[in-house]
């Protein structure tokens, strides 16, 4: 049983299953979810209504705050945030420009060894295509 046979894909799913876990394309914040019913146990921030200003960047959780405050269990990054009208300091989950750059290159990184995997599997099959048809005109011309 030779690789043209089998094909390409059970060893690009093989590859993808190896570096999955490792390279983390996918790691993203889960989504929200807001089912429109309004309840006492969530109120609204003093962000949400009135003008502010940020008092400390974007920046990101510890493990223990993590699991505890729910501003940090969506991003996993905070910033301090200080209302104008009613005074109040509150912390609001961000995205850090950081982490979503170093996702961006991760993407463009995987992105660009797939693409090279590829080249080099389509570089293997039209010399195997190429060495098959000259095989076949040999043999033509042998029985002429």
């Amino acid at each position: 049983m030779n690789l043209s046979s089998l094909g390409a894909l059970p060893f690009l799913w093989m590859g993808w299953s190896f570096l999955y876990p490792h390279v983390g394309f996918c790691e993203g914040a889960p989504f929200k979810q807001e089912d429109g019913i309004t309840s006492n146990a969530h109120r609204q921030s003093c962000w949400e209504t009135e003008e502010f200003t940020v008092q400390q960047e974007c920046t990101r959780c510890d493990d223990y705050t993590k699991k505890t405050e729910s501003e940090c269990t969506f991003s996993g990054f905070v910033e301090k945030i200080k209302c104008k009208h009613s005074g109040q300091v509150e912390y609001r989950s961000c995205r850090s420009a950081a982490q979503e750059e170093l996702k961006f290159w991760k993407f463009e990184g995987g992105m660009l060894s797939f693409g090279t995997v590829f080249a080099v599997l389509v570089l293997f099959r039209q010399r195997t295509l190429d060495r098959r048809a000259e095989y076949k005109v040999l043999q033509q011309i042998e029985a002429i």
